[in-house]
C-alpha cells in the first residue's frame, strides 16, 4: 500500500486533494493518506452551510468552511482531529464496503489496548462515544473512503462551530454532545500523543 503526506494543515487545500486525487490518481493498488485540518467546519456535499454553521462564530475565531465531495453532515475539525483517507481501484461500486476500511482503524486502536467498537456501518465508538466519523466516493472505478479520529478534539469549539448561535443553548449542547462523543486520547496510553499517532497508524 501506498502512502501520502498531504501539506500542512490548510482545510481548502486538503479537501481539494482529496477531490483532486479520487479525479485523477487512478491507482492500481489501495493508496493512503494521512492529515490533518487547523479549525474548519467540513460541510457535507448536498448541505446547506448557512443553515450548519454560526456564522457568527466562524469569523471571530477564523474558521475555516469547507464543503466536501461525500454526502453526511457537517463535521468539526481541528489539529486535535486526524483525518485519513483511502484510495482503492474498486470494479463495480458494488464492491463499496465501509467495513473493510473502518476495520483497520479499529485493529490498530484495540492492538494498542484501546477497545473500539464498530457502530452501525460506518462509527467506531469507544466507551459508546463517537470518536470516528467516515464517509465515501466512488467515481469511474476508484473509490475514495475519508473519515476522521477525534484525538483530542475541543468540543466547546465543535458545538460553538456547528449551529447552535444561541448562547443560552451552548452549555446544554456541550454537555449533550461530550456524552455522545469521545477524545482517543482520554482512552490511550499516557505516552501516545496526536505526533507520533499519526507515526502509528502509518506503520500499522
Amino acid at each position: 500500500m501506498q502512502y501520502i503526506n498531504y501539506f500542512g494543515t490548510d482545510a481548502y487545500t486538503n479537501i481539494a486533494m482529496d477531490t483532486w486525487l479520487l479525479d485523477n490518481l487512478h491507482p492500481t493498488e489501495p493508496v493512503f493518506a494521512l492529515w490533518q485540518n487547523k479549525r474548519a467546519v467540513i460541510v457535507g456535499q448536498y448541505q446547506n452551510t448557512f443553515a450548519e454553521v454560526n456564522q457568527t462564530y466562524i469569523d471571530a475565531h477564523d474558521v475555516q468552511v469547507v464543503r466536501r465531495m461525500t454526502g453526511g453532515g457537517a463535521v468539526y475539525d481541528d489539529l486535535g482531529n486526524i483525518c485519513f483517507t483511502f484510495f482503492v481501484p474498486v470494479k463495480t461500486s458494488a464492491e463499496v464496503d465501509f467495513q473493510k476500511f473502518v476495520r483497520p482503524m479499529y485493529d490498530a486502536l484495540q492492538s494498542i489496548g484501546i477497545e473500539t467498537e464498530i457502530s452501525g456501518r460506518n462509527d467506531l465508538t469507544i466507551d459508546g462515544k463517537k470518536i470516528s466519523g467516515n464517509a465515501q466516493r466512488y467515481s469511474k472505478g476508484y473509490l475514495s473512503h475519508h473519515g476522521t479520529l477525534l484525538w483530542d478534539t475541543d468540543v466547546n469549539a465543535m458545538v460553538q462551530a456547528l449551529n447552535v448561535a444561541d448562547e443560552k443553548f451552548i452549555s446544554k449542547a456541550a454537555k449533550s454532545v461530550r456524552a455522545r462523543v469521545g477524545n482517543i486520547k482520554d482512552y490511550a496510553p499516557a505516552d501516545l500523543t496526536s505526533d507520533n499517532s499519526l507515526n502509528y497508524f502509518v506503520i500499522t
